[in-house]
């Protein structure tokens, strides 16, 4: 099966970097910033152009609310690709050390409930994604954009390697007044355990939403809200970030999000960076 593979694509994210090093920054975009991407927990409907190429890392720190280990510290790598008008391919790869319990993009891969030898340390964890963006719409005719985020998950962690697919709809709508448009975008989403344990939650749901204010063309303003369902007896993951995203001269983008949680099962507060280099403008 095509999960059997994700582990050895994970080295090709690590990779990455090599590549940014001696490829080009491309020059800054014609178009005002995205004003839903990383560090915040949404995620855009428009599908890059054939050709075009983006990797981005985030960096984090998370601070838990309660337990004997309180600190996470994160990492994560993504690729982004056009294949053809409106598929994009995307392969991402995800590590974090310390408290696992409040890493929603870890999964169920920290749930501890049954575990007396790993309660009270810290762990590591990670998770490997492949997968696909397929845009049904632009939004240009006066309607939302919309488009179909698909991707299947190895996850690492101190018990059993667990598996899960994610099927999420990305709607998105951009009000646009010279160069400071101001963007609305919603993330709908399902996650389907592969092969559950008994007493896991085979599915779980997930609604992330953001307001996005561009200030100049190359710099925005960020508010996001994500919730996603939890295991059973756990409250949902739910954070609230608000942070800035701003495009150097050269193509690539800063941002820095700090955010909190609003229960006892979210990180108590949370703080993350982002930086993302454009390797290619795609096929001319």
């Amino acid at each position: 099966m095509l999960y059997r593979f994700l582990p050895a694509l994970a080295h090709a994210v690590v990779l990455l970097p090599l590549f940014v090093a001696v490829v080009p920054s491309a020059v800054a975009q014609d178009e005002p910033i995205e004003l839903a991407d990383d560090p915040f927990e949404i995620t855009d409907p428009i599908a890059a152009p054939p050709g075009a190429a983006e990797v981005g890392f985030v960096g984090s720190y998370e601070r838990a609310r309660r337990g004997r280990v309180r600190d996470t510290g994160g990492v994560e790598a993504e690729f982004e690709m056009g294949l053809v008008p409106g598929l994009e391919l995307r392969l991402g790869q995800t590590g974090a050390y310390g408290n696992l319990e409040t890493r929603r993009k870890l999964g169920t891969v920290a749930d501890l409930s049954g575990s007396t030898d790993d309660a009270g340390r810290a762990l590591w964890g990670g998770a490997t994604r492949l997968g696909a963006l397929y845009q049904l719409s632009d939004g240009r005719s006066g309607s939302p954009a919309v488009g179909l985020l698909g991707r299947v998950r190895t996850l690492y962690g101190p018990g059993r390697t667990g598996y899960e697919t994610e099927a999420v709809a990305l709607i998105g709508k951009t009000f646009r007044e010279r160069d400071r448009p101001l963007g609305l975008h919603v993330n709908l989403g399902w996650v389907a355990r592969i092969d559950p344990q008994p007493g896991e939650r085979p599915n779980r749901f997930l609604i992330n939403a953001s307001v996005g204010q561009a200030v100049s063309r190359d710099t925005a303003l960020v508010l996001t809200y994500a919730r996603e369902q939890q295991e059973r007896g756990d409250r949902d993951y739910s954070i609230v970030q608000a942070g800035i995203r701003h495009r150097l001269q050269s193509g690539t983008v800063l941002g820095l999000a700090a955010g909190a949680g609003t229960n006892r099962n979210s990180p108590n507060f949370q703080i993350a960076f982002a930086v993302q280099w454009q390797l290619s403008e795609g096929w001319r």
